[in-house]
C-alpha cells in the first residue's frame, strides 16, 4: 500500500452550519445544501486530499467515527425516548447513510463503501479493510476517512492510498 495524499480538517463546534457550508462551497464549488457538519467537513477533507489525483473506477471508501452524526442521532434518540416515530429523512440522513453516500457520489467512488462505528484505532481499522480489498484485487485506490468530535472541535482526517502490489 502506498499513501498518495493526506488532509486534516478541524473546526470549532461553535462555527455555525451556514458559515461552514459557505466555506465548503467557496473552496470546492460543490452544491452542499441540506448537509450536516459531519458530511461537510468530510467533503472538504477529501477534496483537499484528492487534489489532482485521478481515482480509478476501482476505488473504495472506508470511513469510521466514534459517533453517528451527533445532531441527527440526538434527534432520533429523543424521538425514540419520547415514543415518537423516527423521521424517515432523519434516518436516511444518518451518517452511515448520508456522509458515505455524498462522498462516494461526489468523488465517483464506485467500489466498496464501508462505515465503521468505533472509538479506538479508527485509521488502522479502515486501512486494514482497504488493504484486504487491495490484496483481493477488488480496488486500486482507497479513500480512508476518520471523524472525531468533542465538546469544542470537529475533525476529519483523510488518506488516499494506492495498491502498490505489495502487502504490508
Amino acid at each position: 500500500m502506498k499513501e498518495l495524499a493526506t488532509s486534516h480538517i478541524s473546526f470549532e463546534k461553535s462555527l455555525d452550519i451556514k458559515s461552514l457550508r459557505q466555506q465548503v462551497k467557496q473552496e470546492t464549488g460543490l452544491v452542499v445544501r441540506r448537509m450536516d457538519a459531519f458530511t461537510l467537513i468530510a467533503l472538504l477533507a477529501v477534496y483537499r486530499a484528492k487534489g489532482d489525483i485521478q481515482l480509478s473506477k476501482r476505488c473504495g471508501l472506508y470511513s469510521c467515527a466514534d459517533y453517528f452524526s451527533s445532531e441527527l442521532m440526538q434527534s432520533m434518540l429523543r424521538d425514540m425516548h419520547n415514543a415518537h416515530a423516527i423521521k424517515p429523512l432523519s434516518f436516511v440522513a444518518s451518517v452511515g447513510n448520508a456522509a458515505n453516500y455524498y462522498l462516494a457520489n461526489t468523488f465517483g467512488i464506485d467500489g466498496p463503501n464501508i462505515f465503521l462505528g468505533s472509538s479506538e484505532q479508527a485509521m488502522v481499522k479502515n486501512q486494514v479493510l482497504a488493504e484486504a480489498d487491495m490484496g483481493s484485487n477488488l480496488i486500486d485506490h482507497g479513500v480512508v476517512v476518520v471523524w472525531q468530535e468533542d465538546e469544542k472541535v470537529r475533525q476529519c482526517w483523510v488518506k488516499i492510498i494506492e495498491n502498490d502490489g505489495f502487502s504490508s
